[in-house]
């Protein structure tokens, strides 16, 4: 199901999931992955799909940026929290569970900065995401 039929919301939501890595998708229109086959065809029965890459969400809004999920377990956006990086409060953070406890992030820089010690991914780096400073748009 692409995209929710007005008198089918319920059962869209419930049906967005993904099976290959088995994980409920809370936001299905922005979460990806390298395996994801919309306007591709499906897979033939009993063939064997590989796992490629990691699954992405939407990071905070600075520009079009996707952040990583930390293994199986989804950043939440957009919701208050303290930064575990620089003490920072905000309305607007990144929170995600780790080892069973909620921890903060106040930009996606400080959150992907933070993921870079629990995985080792060259591909991801916090280069070029704004600083607290840029995103809260504070002056000296």
């Amino acid at each position: 199901m692409a995209h929710p039929h007005p008198d089918q919301q319920e059962r869209f939501w419930a049906i967005s999931y993904c099976s290959l890595r088995h994980l409920k998708i809370s936001n299905p229109f922005w979460t990806y992955c390298h395996n994801f086959r919309y306007g591709k065809p499906l897979p033939e029965p009993g063939e064997h799909v590989v796992i490629d890459g990691r699954v992405f969400g939407s990071g905070l809004y600075e520009g079009y940026v996707r952040i990583p999920w930390h293994g199986d377990t989804e950043p939440i956006v957009s919701t208050p929290c303290t930064c575990v990086i620089c003490g920072r409060k905000t309305k607007r953070g990144i929170s995600v569970v780790d080892e069973g406890q909620p921890i903060g992030f106040c930009t996606n820089r400080h959150y992907i900065d933070w993921w870079k010690t629990r995985h080792d991914d060259q591909n991801i780096s916090s280069e070029g995401l704004e600083t607290p400073e840029e995103f809260y748009g504070e002056t000296e």
